[in-house]
C-alpha cells in the first residue's frame, strides 16, 4: 500500500467543497466500544439487521442500529480483514492463518465454536503476507486474496507449506533473501494468488498474479472483481475481472502453477512474454490523480435510496478520504471502463477500507491504516435525497465517447472537454511514470435533444491508453454545478475489437527488460552549518533515484525523500562549515515495516555500511537515527546510498556538534 512513485505531472484540482458534497451525502460517526482499536478489517450485516465487524487486533463485534449498543462476538484472531454472514448466529472471517467459521451454538450472542474452513496456504512469517476475503458466490464458495511478501523483510525460520523460490534453499534465502527475490515474492504457496474455498474447505487455486488484492468482490451479474495496488509489475493502481485459471500480471505467483518449471525465476522471463499471457485490468487508477490505494469495492445495491447510480461498483481509497465509481462499457465482447471521484471529504476519514450497505440504503464505512497511510473508524453515509449533477456514464464510439449525465446540461461546448491521454508501462521496475502524455482535440461535440448526452469526437482514439478528461464549467440546467470534474477512461480495445498496444512493454529483449530507466537526478543545494545544532530538510538535498513526496503527514518543511530502488540511489546535504569537528548525524525517518538499512557516508569516507533504519511502526510514525562523524572546514558532503534494500523515508538531517 505503500505511496512510491509520485507522477511528475499537473494534478488538476477535482476535489468538490465538503458543503457542496454535504448538499448530497450525511456522514454520521459511530462510536465504537471504549478501548478498541476501531481499525475495521471487514462489515456484514446479519439477517436480522445487526452489524458484524472485525478488528485489526482481532475482535469481532455485533452492532444493534436500533439500541446502538456493542457486543464481543468473538476475539483472539489473528489480523482478519474480511467477514461474512452465514446466518444470525455464524460469521465467516479471513484471517492471517486460515478463514474460519464462527459459530454462537448456544444462542447467547458469543462465538463458541471456531472452526477452520481452510489453512491450506502457505505464511512465512513476512510482515506483508496479509490476507484479504472472504467473497461469496450464488453457490456458496468463497474466494480469498493473498498477499504477496516484500523484500523489505524476511521470512521466519518456520514457515508453513512448501518454500520454493527460484532455485536456492530455504537456509540460503533466509540468511540473504534478497537473492532474487524481487521486490515482491511468492516462497510458499499460494502467495500471490486468489483462491477458491468450497463451504466444506476444499482449497482451489483460481488465478494468479497479484500483488496485493485488498478488495474482492462479485457485482450483481456474479462476476468477481479485484483492485491491485501499484508496485512492481503495476505502473499503477488496478481493477481486474477475475476469470478462473486467468494471469494478472504480477510473474512471482507463477512458481505454483502446475506447468511451471521447479527453479525457474519468472523474474527473468521477458516483460513481452508475459504480456502475452496476462490480462489487462479492465480500470486503472492514475496514482496521485485518482487513488494510490484502491480498497475493497461494493455493488451499489440500494436500488436508488443511496442516489441515481444503482447497480455501479464502488470502490474506496486508503490514502485520502475518498470513495469512486466505476463506470463499465463492454466492448468487442470484453468489459473496460472509467473510474472517476464520488465522494470526497465530506467529514469522511481516509483509509476507506470496508463498506457494506443496509436495507435503508445507507453505506457503513470502515477505516483501517494497517500502521500504514489511513484512517480508522466507523461511519454511515445517507443520501440527503437531493440528485447531484454528475457523470452517470461514458460509453466508448468508433469515434470518441458518449457522456451521460443525471441531468440536462445547461450548455455544451467543445472547450468545457479537456481531454489528454497516457499509458504506464508493464515492467518490473516498482511503477511507471505517465507516459506519452499529450492533449487530444475535440473535433466534434452534439448534445442529444434531452440534453443529459453528448457525444464527443476525438482526433485520436487508439488502445492502451488512459483517457482523461477534465470538464471546465459544467452546469446543469437547473444551475446544480458538477460535483465530480474528473473523469478517467482505461481503453484495451476499440469497438471493432483491436486491441493491439506495444507501447505498453519493453523489448522482448532480457538485456532491456532488466535496464532500469534515467534516474531522477536532482542536484544539492549548499548549506551552511551556523551554529551548534541545525535542521537540514531532505528536500533540499540532492539526490539521484529518491523521490520528493508529500503524502504522508508528520513531515517537517516542504515534504521527505521516498526511496524507490534497492541499489544506486543516493541522498546527499552540502554542508558548508568553517570549523571541523566532531558531530552527531540524526536522521528523522519513517518506516512501516521490516528493515531498510542504508550506507552512511561522509566526504567519501563509509561511516556506516548498514546504517540500521528499522520499522517506527507506520509512514506517518517518524523517529530518528543517529550516528558519528567529523565535518571538516569548507564543504562537507553527507550521503546516504541504498546497498540491497530500499530505504526508508527521510525527513531530514539535525547535526550536532559535539562538546
Amino acid at each position: 500500500m505503500k505511496h512510491t512513485i509520485f507522477i511528475f505531472t499537473l494534478l488538476i484540482s477535482f476535489a468538490v467543497r465538503s458543503a457542496e458534497i454535504n448538499d448530497y451525502y450525511k456522514v454520521e460517526n459511530i462510536p465504537a466500544p471504549e478501548g478498541l482499536d476501531v481499525q475495521i478489517g471487514g462489515l456484514t450485516f446479519l439477517p436480522d439487521g445487526q452489524l458484524a465487524a472485525c478488528f485489526h487486533r482481532g475482535e469481532v463485534y455485533t452492532y444493534n442500529l436500533k439500541t446502538r449498543e456493542w457486543k464481543l462476538f468473538a476475539d483472539g484472531l489473528h489480523e482478519p480483514l474480511g467477514i461474512v454472514a452465514e446466518n444470525n448466529k455464524t460469521l465467516v472471517v479471513m484471517q492471517r492463518p486460515e478463514l474460519t467459521r464462527l459459530r454462537d451454538t448456544d444462542g447467547d450472542g458469543d462465538a463458541d465454536h471456531y472452526q477452520t474452513i481452510s489453512d491450506e496456504f502457505g505464511m512465512t512469517g513476512n510482515y506483508h503476507e496479509f490476507c484479504f476475503g472472504p467473497a461469496r458466490d450464488k453457490d456458496g464458495n468463497y474466494y480469498v486474496g493473498l498477499n504477496l511478501a516484500s523484500s523489505g523483510a524476511s521470512i521466519r525460520p518456520e514457515i508453513r507449506g512448501e518454500f520454493r523460490h527460484y532455485g536456492i534453499s530455504r537456509e540460503q534465502f533466509y540468511r540473504n533473501h534478497k537473492a532474487g527475490s524481487g521486490r515482491m515474492y511468492s516462497a510458499t504457496p499460494y502467495r500471490g494468488w486468489i483462491m477458491k474455498i468450497s463451504p466444506s474447505g476444499k482449497t482451489t487455486p483460481f488465478a494468479s498474479g497479484f500483488r496485493s488484492p485488498n478488495g474482492i468482490n462479485f457485482d450483481q451479474r456474479g462476476r468477481l472483481w479485484a483492485t491491485d495496488n501499484q508496485g512492481d509489475w503495476l505502473g499503477t493502481s488496478k481493477l481486474f475481472h477475475v476469470k478462473e485459471g486467468g494471469f494478472y500480471g504480477h510473474p512471482a505467483s507463477l512458481v505454483w502453477t502446475e506447468e511451471w518449471e521447479k527453479g525457474r525465476n519468472p523474474l527473468r522471463v521477458s516483460s513481452a512474454d508475459l504480456d502475452s499471457k496476462r490480462t489487462r485490468a479492465a480500470v486503472l487508477f492514475p496514482q496521485g490523480s485518482m487513488a494510490n490505494s484502491p480498497t475493497q469495492m461494493l455493488v451499489d445495491t440500494s436500488g436508488g435510496k443511496f442516489g441515481p447510480f444503482a447497480g455501479q461498483l464502488l470502490v474506496g481509497e486508503m490514502n485520502r478520504a475518498r470513495i469512486m465509481r466505476i463506470l463499465f462499457d463492454e466492448v468487442a465482447g470484453e468489459i473496460q471502463g472509467a473510474c472517476l471521484p464520488f465522494i470526497d471529504d465530506g467529514g469522511m476519514h481516509r483509509g476507506m477500507h470496508r463498506f457494506v450497505f443496509a436495507s435503508d440504503g445507507s453505506l457503513w464505512t470502515g477505516q483501517t491504516h494497517l500502521s500504514w497511510v489511513g484512517g480508522s473508524g466507523l461511519q454511515r453515509i445517507s443520501w440527503t435525497g437531493k440528485t447531484p449533477m454528475s457523470i452517470s456514464a461514458m460509453k466508448l464510439t468508433q469515434t470518441g465517447f458518449n457522456l451521460s449525465f443525471t441531468k440536462p446540461l445547461a450548455k455544451a461546448t467543445a472547450e468545457n472537454f479537456i481531454f489528454q491521454r497516457y499509458y504506464y508501462k508493464y515492467h518490473q521496475i516498482y511503477g511507471s511514470p505517465q507516459l506519452g502524455k499529450e492533449p487530444i482535440k475535440v473535433t466534434a461535440i452534439k448534445l442529444d435533444p434531452d440534453g443529459k448526452s453528448i457525444s464527443i469526437d476525438l482526433e485520436k482514439i487508439n488502445p492502451g491508453y488512459v483517457y482523461q478528461l477534465d470538464l471546465k464549467n459544467i452546469t446543469a440546467t437547473d444551475e446544480a454545478p458538477l460535483l465530480n470534474t474528473l473523469i478517467c477512461y482505461t481503453l484495451n480495445r476499440l469497438t471493432n475489437g483491436d486491441d493491439k498496444a506495444p507501447h505498453l512493454i519493453v523489448s522482448n529483449s532480457s538485456k532491456l527488460m532488466f535496464a532500469k530507466p534515467e534516474a531522477n537526478v536532482v542536484q544539492a543545494k549548499s548549506d551552511t552549518l551556523k551554529g551548534a545544532n541545525q535542521i537540514f530538510e531532505a528536500e533540499d538535498a540532492g539526490r539521484k533515484g529518491p523521490t520528493l513526496a508529500k503524502n504522508n503527514g508528520g513531515y517537517t518543511g516542504k515534504g521527505f525523500v521516498d526511496f524507490q530502488a534497492s541499489t544506486d540511489e543516493h541522498l546527499n546535504w552540502i554542508i558548508q562549515t568553517k570549523k571541523a569537528s566532531e558531530c552527531s548525524l540524526s536522521f528523522r525517518y519513517a518506516l512501516a515495516g521490516g528493515n531498510r538499512p542504508l550506507q552512511l557516508k561522509v566526504n567519501g569516507k563509509v561511516i556506516s555500511k548498514a546504517l540500521p533504519f528499522i520499522s517506527t511502526g507506520s509512514w506517518t510514525s517518524w523517529s530518528t537515527l543517529a550516528a558519528t562523524a567529523t565535518i571538516k572546514i569548507g564543504a562537507n558532503d553527507i550521503r546516504l546510498e541504498s546497498t540491497g534494500a530500499s530505504g526508508p523515508n527521510i525527513d531530514n538531517l539535525t547535526i550536532t556538534r559535539k562538546p
